[in-house]
Formats: C-alpha cells, sequence, structure tokens
C-alpha cells in the first residue's frame, strides 16, 4: 500500500490567528521568504466568520527568526501567534490506494490516542504533523499497520 515514510525532526509549530481583510497572511509568507526561511510544513484554514488560522512548521534553529518577524507583521497588524509544539512530519507516500490510507492513518493515530496536529494531502504523500516526543510510536504503529519492515 505504502511505498516508505519520511520522517522530519526537530520543527516547532506555531499557529497564526489572522482576522478578515488585511492582507496579513501574504505579508506573513513574502516576509519569511525575503529572508530565506523554509517553511517545512502549512496549513491554512479559513473560517466562516473571514478569520483565518495558518499552522506553520519551521526548523526549530528559525523558530526565534520567525517569530521576531512576525512580531514586526503583529504590531502592524491584527493577528495572534501561539507556538504551539516541538514537532514531526511523517510523510507516507502511498500507490494509489490514497483515500484508503489517509483512513488508515487517522483511525489508527486516533486508537492509540496520538493527536494529529495537522494532515495534508498531495499526489504523491501524505503528510502528518504530530507531537515530536510522540514519533517513535507512531513509527511503530505505522510499520506495524503496514508492513513495513
Amino acid at each position: 500500500m505504502i511505498s516508505g515514510i519520511l520522517q522530519r525532526t526537530d520543527l516547532n509549530a506555531l499557529v497564526i490567528s489572522l482576522q478578515p481583510g488585511n492582507g496579513d497572511d501574504g505579508k506573513i509568507f513574502l516576509q519569511l521568504a525575503q529572508n530565506r526561511i523554509n517553511i517545512e510544513f502549512v496549513n491554512k484554514i479559513l473560517l466562516r466568520n473571514g478569520h483565518a488560522s495558518i499552522l506553520l512548521c519551521v526548523d526549530s534553529k528559525d523558530t526565534y527568526s520567525v517569530l521576531a518577524l512576525l512580531e514586526e507583521i503583529k504590531a502592524a497588524g491584527r493577528m495572534d501567534i501561539s507556538p504551539l509544539a516541538r514537532v514531526a512530519i511523517l510523510s507516507l507516500f502511498p500507490h494509489r490506494e490514497h483515500p484508503i490510507i489517509s483512513g488508515i492513518i487517522t483511525h489508527v493515530f486516533s486508537v492509540s490516542r496520538i493527536p494529529l496536529l495537522a494532515m495534508a494531502s498531495s499526489l504523491s504523500a501524505i503528510s502528518c504533523v504530530i507531537h515530536e516526543e510522540r514519533l517513535s510510536e507512531a513509527l511503530g504503529l505505522l510499520s506495524k499497520t503496514f508492513d513495513l519492515s
């Protein structure tokens, strides 16, 4: 079902809450890009009331720089920034049965009480953001579930 699992560790997650219509999301991504800060994972959700929530995962060595850049934008706009946790990203590379794999991952993590902080899917991978201290447990579960050796 899957050809492998790639893991990324030593990351920090930040949650940014934005009020509608001030363009702060564009400022955030432009500022990070101009400062050559790589975003390892991003998930943006637009809520019904027009507010938005962004989860960013960045290398832990960049966290203070990111927070400083965001504080500059925050001072000029309307947003809240919350450091969330030390995280890891697990990316699974499925073969054809993509929807089934997403369901299995979500179920296995739920039953094992491993919080799935964010999940994203592309044509080639399913990526899951979890607390880094649960990484070994999560890898063991996924290896057993998908019969990886």
